[in-house]
C-alpha cells in the first residue's frame, strides 16, 4: 500500500510503499475512502521534520539527559537512542473516514463493512484502535465525515469554554479549526466573532474582522485562541477584550507568558485545550481500548466523535464550502508545494482509489546469497531495540547470516527499518515469514505480550527461535511453549540472556571452574519510566522485573550451574496511599545447589551510578563488575582489575546461535534453565510484596 510521509531533513512529502499493517487485539483495520489535510498542523509537521539536529538540541530538555548518557555509555548509546528517531519517517494527516476490513480480537462493536471515522494518516489502509474511531450515520456525507477529528478538536475547545445559548464569543485564528469552532458555537446559539488578517479566510461573513480592535463589541464571555504564532500577541488581544471571570481557551500552538496583572484584576481563567478531549495521549484509553465511565467522564474522544458525526448528520452543521481543493491519493504530495504561497488552501481532501482490493505484498529477494551456508533470518518487530542493536549485529555478521525479511504489525516502521538496513523484503504479517521456506530463523523483537505465541508459532513451522526476553508473560503460556516443544520434532529455541555471553562473564565463568562461587548481588540503576511506558502496562510488557531483572536470575543459573528453586520480592510501601514504591525493588533467590542471588532493582538513584553492577563471592575469590566494562577481582592473595571493551554481550549472544543453528555447538541453554528462570521473573514480578517465598516447581 502506499503511505504519504515527510522524511527527515527532506521538504517534499513523498508516497512510501509499505506494507498493510496487522490489527492487533482492540484493534481495527480501515480502507481510507477520504482524509484531510489540515494545512496549518501539516506544514508545521513538515518544518519540524527539517530541523537540523542542532535546532532541535537547542530546545531540547533531553539535552542534560543527553549528556549524561554520553558521559555514562558513550558515544553508541547517544547514537542508540537518536537513531530510530532519525530512520523513522513522520506520518501525515490524523482525520479521515473508510470502510472497516478487517477487526482484530476482542473487538465486539465494530464489523467488516462499517464506515468508520478515526484518527488514521494519509494512508490507503490504517489500523486504530476500536476507542479512536467511530461508525458514521446513515445519510451522512462522507467527505464532511472526513472532518470529524478536526471537528473533534473544535468542539472540545468549545466544551472547556463553558459558554451556552447567547455567550457571546471570539475566535481568535480562522484555520480549519477555527471556522469549524465558529460553526459549532453557531450551532449551540451563541454569539460567535471571528479574528484573522487573511481576508480570504473571513470571506464574507458579517462576524468576521482582522483585528480585535475592529470588533463591534466588548467584554466578550470566552476567547478561543485556534491560531499558531510564535507571539505573545494572541493572548494579550484576548485579555483586552474578556469580561470580569471570562474564560480564555488555547487551542493553537502559541506562547503562554500572561500578564498577571491582566488575569488578576479581572480574574480571567487559562485553558489549554488537549487536542480531541480526554483519552489523548493516555495509553490506557488509546492502547489498552480502556473507556472512561460515563459518569465521571461525559465527553471523550470517542463520544466527541460521534457528538460531531450526529450534528453532520442531522444538518445542524455544513462543511462542504470549507473543502479547498479534493485531490487524488496519487497526487497528494504535490499538494504540499502550495502551503508556502500567497494561496496557501484552507484545507485539502484526498480522495483514494476505491477499487484496489487489500493484499498482502509479499515482494521476492533477487539478492542470490554469497555463501549458500548462511542463515537466513527472518525479523519479526521493527522497534527501538531491533533497529538499534540486533539488525545492526546482524549486518555485521553477514558472513554467518542474511536478513531476508522483516516484519512489523505498522507497515511504516518495517519499510523505514527496511530501507535503512538494505533488507529486501517486507512482510505485512508475522506468518508470511513463518511461512517462508527461504527463512532458517526467526527473531523474534515484539513487545512482551505475544512472545510466546509467536515463539510457537516459530517452533511449529520448524524454524529455529531466538527470543527476547522474557520467553513470556504469563505460567500458562510457558505450559503451552512446553507442549509445543514436544510435539516438535527437533525444536530450536534460545533466549537473548545477553549478559551470560559477555566477554566479562566468560572470564568470571572460567575463574569460577576452579573457584566456585556460592554467592551473588546484582545491583540494577534504570531510568525511571512513566507508568504508562509499555514495559509498565502489565497486559503488554508484564513489568520491568520480568522484563529486564529477570538477566540477574538467569546469570545466577549459569554462574552457579544450578536451577533457582525459591523466589520472594519485596518493595517499601507509601503507607499514606498504601501503594507499592515500585523504584525500589528488591528479590532473594535461593537455587537447588544452595547458593544464593540478592537483586535490587533502582530506578531512583544518582545518575552517576553504573547502570548494572555484580558482585560474585566465593571461599577465596570475589569479583565486582561496574556495566560488564570495569572489573576487580580477588582470588586468594591477588588483587587485580581488568577493562573489557565488548559490551553486554548481544553480539556475542547471536555469534552463539548462530552456531547452534549450523549444528556446529549445542544449545546452551536447557529448557529447564529456560522454563525455571523465566517462571522465577514472572513469581518476582507477580508475587511483589505477598510475603512469601514462591517455589518455582
Amino acid at each position: 500500500m502506499k503511505q504519504l510521509v515527510v522524511e527527515k531533513n527532506n521538504p517534499e512529502p513523498i508516497l512510501w510503499e509499505t506494507p498493510i499493517p496487522k490489527p492487533g487485539p482492540g484493534e481495527i483495520l480501515i480502507k481510507n475512502h477520504y482524509s484531510v489535510v489540515s494545512t496549518g498542523t501539516e506544514t508545521a509537521t513538515i518544518e519540524s521534520a527539517n530541523k537540523s539536529v542542532t535546532d532541535k538540541l537547542q530546545n531540547s530538555s533531553n539535552i542534560e539527559k543527553g549528556l549524561e548518557l554520553l558521559e555514562k555509555e558513550g558515544v553508541r548509546a547517544v547514537w542508540n537512542a537518536v537513531f530510530p528517531k532519525n530512520i523513522l519517517p513522520i506520518q501525515l494527516g490524523y482525520s479521515s473516514c473508510g470502510e472497516v476490513v478487517e477487526v482484530g480480537e476482542g473487538v465486539k462493536n465494530f464489523h467488516v463493512g462499517d464506515m468508520v471515522v478515526s484518527n488514521g494518516n494519509h494512508a490507503e489502509y490504517v489500523v486504530v484502535n476500536q476507542n479512536l474511531c467511530s461508525r458514521i450515520p446513515e445519510d451522512t456525507n462522507h467527505k464532511e465525515a472526513a472532518y470529524t477529528v478536526l471537528g473533534s478538536i473544535a468542539l472540545h475547545g468549545l466544551r472547556l469554554s463553558e459558554t451556552s445559548l447567547g455567550s457571546r464569543i471570539v475566535v481568535v485564528g480562522l484555520g480549519i479549526v477555527g471556522q469549524l469552532v465558529c460553526r459549532l458555537g453557531e450551532a449551540q446559539g451563541s454569539e460567535v466573532f471571528g479574528i484573522d488578517p487573511d481576508e480570504r479566510r473571513r470571506g464574507d461573513s458579517k462576524n468576521f474582522y482582522s483585528s480585535i480592535n475592529d470588533l463591534p463589541i466588548e467584554e466578550v464571555d470566552s476567547i478561543i485562541i485556534t491560531a499558531a504564532s510564535d507571539s505573545n500577541e494572541p493572548i494579550e488581544a484576548a485579555t483586552k477584550i474578556a469580561r470580569n471571570k471570562a474564560k480564555i481557551v488555547v487551542v493553537g500552538d502559541i506562547p503562554l507568558n500572561i500578564s498577571r496583572n491582566e488575569f488578576y484584576y479581572k480574574e480571567l481563567e487559562l485553558v489549554v485545550s488537549k487536542s480531541y478531549g480526554p483519552g489523548r495521549y493516555d495509553k490506557q484509553y488509546e492502547v489498552l481500548g480502556n473507556d472512561y465511565p460515563i459518569e465521571y467522564v461525559r465527553w471523550t474522544e470517542n463520544r466527541n466523535f460521534e457528538a460531531f458525526l450526529k450534528l453532520l448528520s442531522q444538518s445542524h452543521i455544513t462543511l462542504q464550502d470549507l473543502i479547498t481543493e479534493e485531490i487524488d491519493f496519487s497526487e497528494s504530495s504535490r499538494t504540499y508545494n502550495s502551503f508556502n504561497s500567497d494561496e496557501k488552501p484552507l484545507s485539502v481532501l484526498i480522495r483514494y482509489d476505491l477499487k484496489t482490493e487489500p493484499k498482502i505484498q509479499f515482494e521476492k529477494n533477487d539478492i542470490i546469497p554469497e555463501n549458500n551456508q548462511k542463515i537466513k533470518i527472518g525479523v519479526i518487530g521493527a522497534g527501538n531495540f531491533a533497529s538499534t542493536t540486533i539488525i545492526p549485529i546482524l549486518k555485521e555478521l553477514r558472513r554467518s547470516c542474511q536478513v531476508l525479511g522483516v516484519s512489523s504489525s505498522g507497515g511504516l516502521s518495517s519499510e523505514a527499518l527496511a530501507k535503512n538496513f538494505k533488507i529486501k523484503n517486507k512482510y505485512s504479517t508475522e506468518d508470511e515469514i513463518f511461512e517462508s521456506d527461504e527463512i532458517d530463523a526467526v527473531f523474534i523483537l515484539t513487545q512482551h505480550f505475544n512472545h510466546a505465541d509467536l515463539v510457537i508459532k516459530g517452533i511449529n513451522s520448524g524454524k529455529a527461535v531466538y527470543v527476547e526476553k522474557p520467553l513470556a508473560i504469563e505460567v500458562d503460556s510457558i505450559t503451552k511453549i512446553e507442549e509445543a516443544m514436544y510435539n516438535a520434532e527437533d525444536p530450536k529455541i534460545f533466549l537473548g540472556f545477553n549478559r551470560r555471553f559477555s566477554t566479562a562473564s566468560k572470564f568470571i565463568k572460567e575463574k569460577l571452574n576452579t573457584s566456585p562461587a556460592n554467592a551473588i548481588n546484582f545491583r540494577f540503576s534504570v531510568p525511571k519510566l512513566e507508568k504508562d511506558h509499555w514495559t509498565n502496562i502489565r497486559e503488554i510488557g508484564g513489568g520491568r522485573i520480568v522484563g529486564e531483572a529477570i538477566h540477574a536470575i538467569d546469570l545466577g543459573t549459569y554462574f552457579f550451574d544450578s536451577l533457582p528453586q525459591s523466589i520472594s520480592s519485596h518493595s517499601p510501601i507509601n503507607k499514606e496511599l498504601d501503594e507499592v514504591f515500585d523504584n525500589q525493588v528488591f528479590i532473594n533467590i535461593n537455587y537447588a545447589n544452595g547458593s544464593h542471588a540478592a537483586i535490587q532493582y533502582f530506578s531512583d538513584t544518582n545518575n552517576n551510578l553504573s547502570k548494572e553492577r555484580l558482585e560474585i563471592h566465593g571461599s577465596d575469590n570475589s569479583f565486582i563488575v561496574e556495566d560488564f566494562q570495569l572489573m576487580r577481582y580477588l582470588i586468594g592473595s591477588d588483587d587485580k582489575s581488568k577493562v573489557f571493551s565488548d559490551g553486554k554481550g548481544h553480539k556475542q549472544a547471536i555469534e552463539t546461535f548462530l552456531s547452534y543453528v549450523k549444528n556446529e555447538i549445542p544449545n546452551p541453554f536447557t529448557w529447564l534453565e529456560i522454563k525455571s528462570v523465566s517462571l522465577a521473573g514472572i513469581y518476582a514480578q507477580n508475587y511483589l510484596n505477598s510475603g512469601t517465598q514462591k517455589s518455582i516447581f
